[in-house]
């Protein structure tokens, strides 16, 4: 499934594929994060965050 995130800085939006949005996978979470350079992600407000 495709989402959407937001940058809350740059206010740009990055699209990424993921198997279940409800539950991101960690190495799913470092790949976005890693992706728009960011230490943590909100995502169906869930927070996750990079280890």
């Amino acid at each position: 499934m495709i989402i959407t995130i937001r940058h809350q800085i740059e206010r740009t939006n990055h699209k990424f594929d993921v198997k279940d949005p409800n539950n991101l996978a960690s190495i799913e979470v470092w790949a976005i994060c890693h992706e728009i350079n960011v230490k943590a992600i909100l995502v169906n407000g869930k927070y996750y965050e990079t280890k």
